[in-house]
């Protein structure tokens, strides 16, 4: 099998045609045409995607997603079978809700050892096989989920899958590849081409014209966003418009990215109701439910919906309110539409008032949140506005901080000051994936400091031991941060919600609420890192620097903050 191309040079292959920058990978047995495949491309010198081994199914399928939010570049995961398969679909759906698009492939067996000359091992028949196919797995939470079943068509399958995942809605798709095809011989194709880009689709112009005209004469209008930072571009093109037009913006209390600078006089917080019953028209960007409930939109508002797939599949219900709809590229709209205002004109003096009248309010909301902090400060336990200050004053303006905190959410949109476009990612679907997003971000983003908000309760939801190892297996020093209220607070809340005079109340005997956690810092200490638990809030910002000099040296850090 030396000198003969395989179905692992073919997926390698099409990973370099796709421009895949690395393949991520939890081992299993059927991918050694693969790993021969790398070895090819190290011995040969020749360019291609770099292979990652990581210990842990989701924590691979999260790298991957971390790196394409932070790069905009798709990337490819191997899983093991269909067991891998099942242990990485935390991480697949959180993709797909996410919109990240990547070629998830992995292995099965057809012969079970009845083909002459070659035994792919008896694990495919005791345990690993899965009747009617490891599509079934993952068909509710990918684009595209079939087999490629033939040395034939393998190449193409996976340019497919990789060229599918890249169109609106973007997302993940699933290939299952049989270890009898990743070993037979494989012909490249005679037209070696790298794969195009997936084209940009722009919004109809007489819909710029109409949504322009509309923002010219209009009074009161806002913009509310969840989402439209996740490019440095449309992030830029929002600012840009916004100052052209004196446009207050909200960000939803739930925002997934840093989508308009914290200090922007324009900013005015993440609570629409100031702007419900008075405002005449809603922008709304890239948010799957803009009001709450889904039916309570503005009363006389005209809504603007500007977002590539407003209408999510991978949403069980969704009620926008819109009035119209502007679905070509985001950043593009933007643009337009700053055109097509600046060719109608507007009142200025109108716009200049209403300016002001922003900045004021912007003013009073900032005076607020810095009372807030200040009275925070001089808490104990640490109180976790505290605790989002003092990170805001420790780190660098050019952090980047990865969300996977529950009840302290709004706090964090509140009280870290982030200015810059990528400061914030979230992790989307269930918890147990900030530390794969974050390492994945640090992947890409490896001269800026990548730090990890998250639970107590959400920290041991995920592949803790895996991501240390990968942090220093691949010298991506990241710094998690743990609220650590010694519960899961939300678990506990929702029960008095349901219950307030209940018996749980009365004799406070609560279920599925206390965690009896281990020491997180030992466990950065057994993979070389630094750990400390903080108590005292006179001692909160010493210890953040101390976590930032660990992970500044090349060490991956984790601070357990003990909060109220």
């Amino acid at each position: 099998m030396k000198n003969q191309l395989d179905g692992g040079e073919a997926i390698v292959e099409a990973c370099r045609k796709l421009g895949v920058d690395y393949i991520v990978s939890s081992p299993g047995t059927e991918w050694a045409p693969v790993w021969e495949a790398m070895a090819n491309q190290a011995r040969d010198g020749k360019n291609g995607p770099g292979f990652m081994d990581c210990w842990h199914e989701t924590l691979a399928v999260d790298i991957a997603a971390g790196y394409t939010l932070a790069t905009g570049r798709m990337q490819a995961v191997l899983l093991h079978a269909g067991s891998g398969l099942l242990q990485g679909t935390m991480g697949i759906h959180g993709a797909w809700l996410a919109s990240v698009p990547m070629v998830v492939i992995s292995g099965e067996s057809m012969t079970y050892g009845e083909q002459d000359g070659f035994d792919p091992g008896a694990q495919w028949i005791n345990n690993l096989s899965i009747p009617g196919g490891t599509t079934r797995l993952v068909e509710p939470i990918v684009k595209f989920a079939t087999q490629a079943g033939s040395p034939h068509t393998i190449y193409e399958s996976v340019i497919r899958a990789g060229e599918m995942a890249q169109r609106a809605p973007a997302g993940p798709t699933y290939l299952s590849v049989s270890t009898e095809t990743l070993m037979d011989a494989w012909t490249p194709p005679a037209n070696d081409r790298m794969i195009p880009a997936a084209p940009r689709t722009l919004s109809a112009p007489e819909d710029i014209e109409r949504l322009a005209r509309l923002l010219a004469k209009a009074e009161n209008p806002v913009v509310l966003t969840e989402g439209a930072g996740r490019e440095v571009e449309t992030y830029d093109a929002l600012v840009a418009l916004c100052e052209q037009l004196a446009l207050p913006v909200v960000e939803t209390p739930s925002a997934i990215f840093a989508n308009f600078p914290k200090e922007h006089e324009l900013h005015q917080g993440h609570s629409f109701a100031p702007f419900k019953d008075e405002a005449d028209l809603a922008i709304v960007i890239r948010t799957r439910a803009p009001w709450y409930p889904p039916s309570d939109g503005p009363s006389k508002a005209v809504v603007a919906v500007i977002d590539e797939t407003p209408h999510r599949d991978n949403m069980v219900y969704q009620s926008l309110q819109a009035d119209m709809y502007l679905e070509g590229n985001a950043a593009q709209t933007l643009r337009d539409l700053a055109d097509a205002v600046a060719g109608l004109g507007v009142d200025t003096t109108a716009v200049e008032e209403r300016r002001s009248r922003l900045a004021r309010s912007h003013d009073r909301f900032r005076e607020t949140r810095l009372g807030m902090r200040a009275e925070a400060r001089r808490k104990t336990p640490i109180d976790p506005i505290w605790l989002c200050a003092a990170l805001g004053e420790v780190m660098p303006d050019n952090t980047i901080y990865i969300d996977e905190v529950t009840s302290h959410t709004p706090l964090l949109r509140q009280h870290i000051d982030w200015n810059r476009p990528q400061s914030l990612f979230t992790r989307q679907g269930g918890l147990g994936q900030g530390l794969g997003l974050s390492l994945g971000v640090k992947l890409a983003k490896r001269d800026q400091p990548v730090v990890t908000l998250i639970g107590d309760g959400g920290f041991l939801y995920n592949p803790v031991l895996q991501s240390l190892g990968a942090a220093r297996d691949f010298n991506l020093p990241i710094m998690a941060v743990i609220f650590n209220n010694r519960k899961y607070v939300s678990m506990q809340g929702m029960h008095r919600k349901m219950y307030p005079n209940g018996t749980a109340v009365e004799t406070d005997n609560f279920h599925g609420t206390h965690i009896h956690a281990p020491d997180f810092t030992k466990i950065a200490e057994a993979f070389g890192g630094y750990g400390e638990q903080v108590t005292d809030p006179d001692e909160l910002e010493a210890a953040l620097r101390r976590g930032l000099e660990a992970v500044s040296g090349g060490r991956a850090a984790i601070l357990d903050v003990v909060v109220g």
